[in-house]
């Protein structure tokens, strides 16, 4: 019975995580161009073929990820040309992300305000329906990979992408004051469309690490030194910082309440320049020890240990 059981998770092996990241994406369209059509009008029903369109790639995504789970795996070649592949899934990400930062973009410039909390399509339905983005995420990164819990590249995976949906959530929390007219008014010029801009660049940006994983096949392969200094700089300074300016903006100039996000903008950003100030010292120090001694260094095994070992303490602590 047992290896009955086992066949059958074998056969099905990532497809209820595809016919859910399917199903949410459809349900997640549908109520965005539900509010769409309800406060801009009829035309904006052109939307559903971008969303069929988007469901489509995702597909081929799913198709081309399960062809190189299958594939790749017995042969255990890291250059089989299927982990080409691989590279699609940014690609998947990107199309439905910039697709839903048009349409979050458009409700929250032209009738987010106009939303009442007396209504189910109100200010909470909409913000829980943007949020959906951050369960897409999770389940199109799950679709991808085979590595086994608690192994070295599931704890690869995890700490590279393991504050993207705390990110989506803080997006989408920074963007809970621009439902209210009258506070909206007394922004100062730009400051609600900052709001907007940043909450849109941050869905788009978790397409950079979907493209460090498909390089390094999900953690076969070691991670760059580079590319781990890029990712903590892009998450401190272009998703933390901005969200912490503009909440201090709200904070003295408007007089509004501190949210427990802006701590986490604060944390983050403290954590990541700490990090990356070790991580200076000490290759200025293993420079220094390897001109004294009059060795070469290789440059290959040690950065890449070190970045792990840099992002494992930061996801620790977070």
């Amino acid at each position: 019975m047992a290896n009955v059981f086992t066949k059958c998770c074998k056969a099905v092996k990532h497809f209820p995580s595809r016919f859910l990241c399917l199903c949410f994406h459809f349900l997640q369209a549908g109520i965005l161009d539900y509010y769409l059509v309800i406060y801009k009008g009829k035309a904006w029903l052109a939307f559903i073929g971008a969303d069929i369109v988007v469901a489509i790639v995702l597909c081929l995504c799913f198709f081309l990820s399960y062809r190189h789970l299958n594939r790749a795996q017995p042969k255990g070649d890291n250059e089989s040309p299927e982990s080409a592949s691989l590279l699609f899934v940014p690609i998947s990400w990107f199309a439905y992300s910039a697709l839903l930062a048009i349409k979050v973009g458009i409700a929250f410039k032209d009738f987010a305000f106009l939303l009442s909390e007396d209504i189910f399509f109100g200010p909470n339905t909409l913000k829980t329906t943007i949020a959906l983005c951050g369960i897409i995420f999770a389940l199109l990164l799950a679709t991808n990979h085979d590595a086994k819990p608690c192994s070295p590249r599931r704890k690869y995976i995890d700490e590279l992408t393991g504050t993207v949906i705390f990110d989506i959530l803080d997006c989408v929390d920074s963007m809970d004051m621009l439902f209210f007219k009258e506070e909206r008014d007394t922004f100062p010029i730009g400051v609600d469309d900052a709001i907007i801009a940043i909450a849109l660049i941050n869905f788009i940006l978790p397409t950079i690490p979907l493209i460090t994983l498909s390089k390094t096949k999900y953690g076969e392969a070691k991670l760059s030194h580079k590319l781990v200094i890029i990712h903590k700089v892009l998450l401190a300074f272009l998703v933390n910082l901005p969200l912490l300016i503009t909440r201090m903006i709200l904070w003295h100039g408007l007089s509004r309440g501190i949210l427990i996000f802006l701590l986490k903008n604060v944390i983050v950003i403290g954590m990541i320049s700490f990090d990356l100030y070790e991580t200076l010292e000490g290759e200025e120090n293993e420079q220094t020890e390897n001109n004294n001694d009059g060795v070469a260094s290789s440059g290959q095994d040690g950065p890449a240990v070190e970045s792990y070992a840099m992002e494992d303490r930061f996801n620790y602590i977070e």
